[in-house]
């Protein structure tokens, strides 16, 4: 048996993915060369393997393991985006970066990537819920960003970045976090409906509960503050509309209530190290 914390993993691909559902049908019978982690960045839709349906949405982690027959499916309404790592994870690069087929006839054995038996990763879920751990999902979404990076550094870093990512998501899987039931539906509206020009007591009335209470109990469901959180749950908003849409700087600001488009460009440039501009031209 391998223990997690023996990987070495190499990034074969990493890439944000917006699931058109005209393809719908083509995203059937996906059978991967190495491991696939995928974070729901926003829509609603299913993933399907071994006879068994999934429901997932904002904040989901799938998983599947090399070799696993799976599909997706987009929700004609609500269009699946994801973040996508796929990895090789054991002291393994593979030259040529194919990680799919689409047909179980083109399958090539020679590109499979190294399986060996972990437990931490056996009992891993398909789908894993980790939108209230916000610093988890930010981890992952940095990985892949830096993965489509060709800096001198930039290979080391994904692979120490992957490595972080699947130890403590190894740890979160195991042990479910208490949350508190009245803090629930808050980080849901905060997650659905960011906006910069919400008022921040909204949030707070909206559970019954006391500042101090309300404090300490959103940090111990998400790890951040509900101010750090709120200002992520706009970021994964601005995000999606950068990389989506073709509408300028300034008038995604205005949608998500900036009052000036200096100020936006600020907050966005401190959050994600880049401007909004050069964040658009990074898409892979």
């Amino acid at each position: 048996m391998t223990s997690i914390s023996s990987a070495i993993p190499h990034v074969r691909v990493g890439h944000y993915y917006r699931f058109p559902i005209e393809r719908n049908r083509a995203e059937v019978g996906r059978i991967g060369y190495c491991y696939a982690f995928h974070l729901v960045a926003g829509g609603k839709g299913t993933v399907s393997t071994g006879g068994t349906t999934y429901p997932v949405k904002k904040g989901d982690l799938i998983y599947f393991s090399p070799e696993v027959s799976h599909s997706f499916y987009a929700n004609p309404d609500h269009p699946l985006s994801t973040y996508n790592l796929y990895c090789d994870l054991w002291n393994f690069k593979m030259s040529n970066i194919q990680h799919l087929v689409w047909d179980e006839s083109d399958f090539n054995r020679d590109m499979l990537t190294p399986i060996e038996p972990c437990p931490e990763l056996d009992v891993l879920p398909v789908v894993t819920p980790i939108q209230h751990h916000a610093a988890l999902g930010d981890l992952f979404i940095h990985t892949v960003m830096q993965a489509g990076k060709k800096e001198p550094y930039s290979e080391r870093i994904v692979s120490h970045l992957l490595q972080a990512f699947l130890l403590d998501l190894v740890q979160i899987a195991a042990k479910s976090a208490f949350t508190d039931y009245r803090i629930i539906p808050i980080i849901e509206r905060m997650d659905k409906e960011a906006n910069a020009s919400r008022s921040y007591e909204d949030w707070m009335a909206a559970c019954g509960l006391r500042k101090t209470q309300f404090h300490e109990l959103f940090k111990q469901a998400t790890g951040i503050s509900p101010k750090a959180y709120w200002t992520k749950a706009i970021m994964r908003h601005v995000e999606a509309a950068l990389w989506e849409s073709n509408r300028s700087i300034t008038a995604i600001a205005e949608d998500f209530g900036y009052s000036s488009v200096h100020h936006f460009t600020k907050q966005f440039t401190q959050f994600h190290g880049v401007s909004p501009t050069e964040f658009r031209k990074r898409k892979t």
